[in-house]
């Protein structure tokens, strides 16, 4: 294995890691982590393309009621690698927009999948839950921290294990696919760019109407500079 597959399969631990347990900040977001990988794989624009497209994806995900959301900390892990082994054996533009097309295809896979797993994470975390209420009325104050170092555990366990498999099946289907079929998937890319432009206002528009200010003005700004940085490298 690699470094930079080593590398990629622990980013995919520590995001599930912060989307489930720990921390929940912005780490786990698509646009954070293709940032990443971006700098441990030395390809920055095939990687920024698939975060923009899996973060507005994921911006538009919401956790209505019971609902349980799209994994996109692993959707954009695999999403970003996928197209990052895809792109890594020839550097032309054709294929970059090919491998840039089925990253966002494998993460979106990978982000739907997920959600089982989310699922079967959150009942092993009412387990533990309930295993520490009983072990902290009988007398163990440990029993808190025991808990929440076995959650955490889990979810990075369970973050590198499935980043990995999703990783694995994707470059094996959809690698073939950019090699044999790399200007036609060029070409569906292209076509695609305005879809992702208009989910991005929408998005913008929906936060201003609901009065969240910051995290639209976050949301715009992340969008622009890596507009930019996408202007500037030459597409």
């Amino acid at each position: 294995m690699s470094l930079q597959v080593f590398a990629t399969l622990l980013l995919g631990g520590v995001a599930v890691l912060d989307a489930t347990p720990i921390a929940q900040t912005l780490l786990s977001q698509p646009l954070v982590t293709a940032t990443l990988l971006g700098a441990i794989w030395g390809e920055w624009r095939v990687a920024l393309e698939v975060g923009v497209v899996l973060q507005i994806l994921a911006a538009s995900t919401l956790p209505i009621g019971s609902r349980t959301p799209e994994d996109y900390a692993s959707g954009g892990v695999v999403g970003a690698a996928v197209a990052l082994t895809i792109a890594s054996g020839q550097h032309f533009l054709m294929l970059d927009d090919a491998a840039a097309l089925l990253g966002v295809l494998a993460g979106l896979v990978t982000a739907t999948f997920g959600v089982p797993l989310i699922k079967w994470q959150r009942r092993r975390n009412e387990g533990l839950s309930r295993w520490c209420e009983a072990e902290v009325r009988r007398g163990d104050a440990g029993a808190v921290g025991t808990a929440q170092r076995a959650g955490a555990v889990l979810a990075f366990a369970v973050g590198v294990g499935y980043c990995a498999a999703c990783l694995a099946l994707g470059v094996w289907l959809l690698g073939p696919l950019a090699g044999r079929h790399s200007l036609p998937l060029a070409r569906a890319w292209t076509l695609a760019q305005p879809l992702w432009i208009g989910l991005g206002l929408a998005q913008l528009l929906q936060a201003f109407v609901q009065r969240r200010l910051i995290r639209a003005a976050l949301f715009a700004m992340a969008m622009l500079a890596t507009w930019l940085f996408l202007m500037v490298t030459g597409h």
